[in-house]
């Protein structure tokens, strides 16, 4: 016969507490045991480039904090296109990061190399390098200044410029083009595939300009000139005057600025809906990687940007330049 005593009933009730504890712990302990397999990180361009260091540097010091490998995948092609359609193929479970400029490179290869994937597939966990542009020649060019440069540019394929199809400093030379009443096809562009190569050409002498990103070309800053900085503010660093002051100069009106990059770890945009646990573990591994003392130093070190501003604050920032990118993709396809 059962006992239903007022001890054996509290017994019972103990029992069945104990279960439903021991039951959420299970669940709990279960969820953040994620991650089990290594991670990848996805750079849709050659190794060199800014945002394949990015990655391997962040790959290098989270590591450690989520107790897995994470291993540096390069699929470059189509400026972008290629590695960005082939990491949303990859499953939205946090497995897989991308490394890219949010702006303008995956914006531009949406709008111009027509990746069969939308804008608001992506989100943009932090932008974690906002680096402004700079109109740089070699240092034995003899463009001495913006105004030279621009002269020499009235003259059809006389100057070459080194470009990623759709990147920052392509889209900025089209809008400098329109604003000075220069023909496209005046200047002889050169493409490469990375930010790497792109700096390599114009370390070496191999093209006559390019518009490219100012702290990203720190490695090759002893073997350029800058002849302006794409950016609002006047940037002592480079000896350069802003871009819109020296055309101002030239009795030339102020042009759109968007000669720079923004670039961070990018998600899956369905993330924090179909798999939020394993996106706040990321979310706050990464945090807590960028901001400790030995990634600053890293940065520092490797003159890389290392800002936090957080997803909802980052995806604001690229959905505005997203806008202004659309409105000249048209003149790059």
């Amino acid at each position: 016969m059962l006992d239903f005593s007022s001890g054996a009933l509290r017994l019972l009730r103990a029992a069945a507490v104990a279960l439903v504890t021991l039951g959420v712990s299970a669940t709990t302990a279960s969820a953040q045991d994620w991650p089990t397999r290594p991670l990848t990180f996805v750079v849709p361009f050659d190794a060199g480039g800014s945002a394949d260091r990015m990655a391997r540097g962040v790959a290098d010091h989270m590591s450690p904090r989520l107790g897995v490998p994470i291993q540096v995948v390069n699929r470059p092609g189509g400026a972008g296109a290629l590695g960005a359609t082939w990491f949303m193929q990859q499953p939205d479970d946090g497995s897989h990061v991308m490394f890219m400029q949010a702006t303008p490179y995956l914006a531009s290869a949406i709008l111009v190399s027509g990746a069969p994937v939308q804008w608001t597939d992506f989100q943009l966990m932090n932008a974690q390098w906002n680096d402004y542009g700079i109109i740089a020649v070699h240092r034995d060019s003899p463009y001495e200044t913006l105004a030279d440069l621009v002269e020499a540019l009235r003259t059809p394929g006389a100057v070459s410029s080194g470009i990623i199809v759709g990147n920052g400093g392509h889209l900025q030379t089209l809008i400098l083009n329109d604003a000075l009443g220069i023909p496209n096809e005046n200047i002889r562009f050169v493409t490469y595939s990375g930010g790497g190569p792109l700096r390599t050409a114009l370390a070496g002498n191999q093209v006559d300009f390019e518009i490219l990103a100012a702290e990203a070309a720190e490695p090759i800053r002893d073997r350029i000139r800058v002849l302006a900085v794409v950016n609002d503010e006047d940037v002592d660093d480079w000896g350069a005057p802003p871009l819109n002051e020296a055309l101002a100069e030239m009795d030339v009106e102020p042009v759109a600025l968007m000669g720079g990059n923004i670039t961070g770890p990018i998600v899956h945009a369905s993330l924090p809906q179909s798999n939020p646990q394993n996106y706040e573990i990321l979310l706050d591994a990464y945090r807590e990687t960028i901001e400790s003392e030995e990634f600053q130093e890293w940065a520092r070190q490797a003159r890389m940007g290392a800002d936090w501003v957080g997803p909802q604050d980052s995806q604001a920032l690229i959905d505005e330049a997203y806008e202004n990118v659309s409105r000249y993709a048209d003149q790059v396809k």
